[in-house]
């Protein structure tokens, strides 16, 4: 009798054993569940940004960002005095405004003690400055700096403004760009995330994004310009970039800030010249004389576009530039 009540004991506390060690296991399935929807959520907004997923393509950032009850207040549009064409979110350049023929002289705020306050886009080095660069075989123009940066590196908005611009494109990857209250729009190019969306306001300092290497780049890296009523200016011009300082409390927008619009055009001029060369293949009797009596130039000129001698033996087949 003694033995069968200590087995019905011991069978009730094995019983009551595996019943409290299935409601652990419940719990901790529900806690995995719920980390796993937490992680879930998390990949899903990361897809959302880089399109790494391809279910969430057609889900665009703002819709995780955005309070769904926002509306944007036409009345907060910065600057309408120097941009009256309206506020367009999608185009980065809508206003196609030419600088070349500038005759007035035009002073815009960058520090003062009311609104106007300045924060460094990024903190690092000079990877790519204003200007031209080579590209290949060819010099084309860089519109902005690039600043060295790691991948997930904070971005800050750069003076108070409101976000016109916050989407993908082909070349700058996933870009912001945000019009100021002092006339000036900034823009910030091949962020890994976007952690802002067209119209939202933002204060000097702001953290709008995180850097990366999206779109046309070949590692993380900050690309940001300046810009007024759509025309780039050399950021250098604002910003001391070895110590992320202002350069002065105002900027003075005239004909000279546009300068590199001449040189840009200079080069294309230039470039088109060079397509227009016309060359001769080298064929068995011919001399540098019979080349240039053909083509109607001399026979100094001909050695001198062609950097050889006069005395140079030409062998068949040899192209000749004649132009």
């Amino acid at each position: 009798m003694y033995i069968r009540y200590l087995l019905f004991l011991l069978i009730t506390l094995c019983a009551s054993l595996v019943q409290v060690q299935a409601q652990v296991t419940d719990e901790e399935e529900d806690d995995e569940t719920e980390e796993f929807e937490s992680d879930s959520l998390y990949i899903e907004t990361e897809g959302v940004f880089d399109d790494a997923f391809s279910g969430y393509r057609d889900i665009y950032y703002w819709d995780v960002l955005r309070d769904p009850r926002f509306t944007f207040d036409t009345m907060m549009i910065p600057a309408q005095g120097v941009y009256p064409a309206g506020w367009d979110t999608v185009t980065i350049n809508p206003y196609k405004v030419s600088f070349t023929e500038m005759n007035d002289t035009v002073l815009l705020a960058l520090r003062d003690s009311m609104d106007c306050r300045f924060h460094p886009p990024a903190i690092g080095d000079i990877s790519s400055d204003f200007g031209f660069r080579r590209w290949g075989r060819r010099a084309k123009f860089h519109y902005g700096v690039d600043i060295r940066m790691d991948v997930g590196d904070p971005v800050y908005a750069m003076f108070d403004g409101i976000v016109r611009v916050a989407k993908r494109s082909a070349d700058y990857g996933f870009v912001v760009l945000i019009r100021h209250y002092n006339g000036l729009e900034t823009l910030y190019a091949h962020f890994n995330q976007l952690l802002t969306y067209p119209g939202k306001p933002v204060k000097s300092g702001d953290i709008i994004g995180l850097a990366g290497s999206t779109g046309r780049s070949t590692g993380p890296h900050l690309h940001f310009e300046v810009r007024y009523q759509g025309e780039k200016l050399d950021p250098n011009k604002i910003i001391h970039f070895p110590s992320g300082s202002i350069m002065g409390d105002t900027l003075q927008i005239d004909k000279s800030c546009f300068s590199h619009l001449y040189q840009i055009q200079a080069q294309k001029l230039k470039a088109a010249k060079r397509g227009k060369s016309k060359y001769h293949t080298v064929r068995k009797g011919d001399t540098l004389s019979k080349i240039a009596y053909r083509y109607g130039i001399s026979v100094n000129n001909l050695a001198r576009i062609n950097g050889i001698s006069k005395k140079t033996a030409l062998r068949p087949g040899k192209r000749i530039r004649v132009r």
